[in-house]
């Protein structure tokens, strides 16, 4: 539940110190990361079906594409935690099991040679399905550089910005969680899209100063507009 949401994407666009400014408008850094992943994710593939891959995180392709994404600001904060090897735990199941490992490879091989949306929902769901320990929508942040337009980057902050614009307690960890939280950011971009681009880089930044608290949200009884009214 917001103020007017039109005034707050103006306060976002024109607050010099938001990641709008600082990261996702006219950032070299950014647009090159776009095909410094995009090359990571291939080796990924190449290593994983050359069985070359490795069994930790450090020293593996991943930890380079991982290394990439996390240079983008703070809106990928954490992106690479929850790909580090937790022996103990036994998570991510990607690198001491190798049907997993190969599920993986051919996950990344399928979602990078399409660009169909319905295509990669599906690779999601039955990479979903596969029930790997681990390899949660963490996977979304490398989704965002190979199709900035149809998958939003996704960490706590953004997560808790989404909570409090939408009035929901979703919680990290599930695909699911995150499908719903993508559809509804979709549609808050299509409804404003005289005020923010289609790359969903924009308004998931908006909704990680939001979650920061850089940006502070009004409630309904204050007497402002919902969301739902927005929208």
């Amino acid at each position: 539940m917001l103020r007017n949401l039109e005034m707050c994407i103006g306060e976002y666009k024109s607050d010099t110190e938001s990641v709008y400014n600082t990261w996702f408008l006219n950032n070299g850094d950014r647009i090159n990361a776009f095909s410094t992943v995009r090359s990571g994710v291939s080796d990924i593939i190449h290593a994983i079906e050359a069985r070359e891959f490795g069994s930790d995180f450090k020293g593996s392709p991943l930890e380079l594409v991982l290394a990439v994404i996390c240079e983008q600001k703070q809106v990928f904060k954490g992106a690479a935690h929850a790909f580090y090897w937790k022996p103990k735990l036994g998570i991510p199941d990607i690198y001491e099991n190798d049907e997993h490992q190969l599920a993986f490879g051919l996950f990344l091989k399928k979602i990078s040679e399409t660009n169909e949306e319905k295509h990669i929902l599906s690779e999601i769901i039955q990479l979903d399905n596969l029930h790997i320990k681990g390899l949660g929508p963490a996977v979304a942040n490398i989704l965002y550089f190979l199709h900035p337009t149809l998958f939003p980057p996704f960490n706590t902050a953004i997560l808790n910005g989404y909570n409090l614009l939408f009035d929901r307690k979703i919680k990290l960890g599930s695909w699911s969680a995150y499908l719903d939280i993508r559809k509804d950011l979709i549609k808050l971009n299509e409804t404003y899209r005289s005020y923010l681009p289609e790359d969903l880089g924009a308004v998931a930044g908006l909704m990680y100063e939001i979650g920061s608290e850089r940006m502070i949200v009004r409630r309904k009884e204050e007497k402002e507009l919902t969301v739902e009214a927005l929208l």
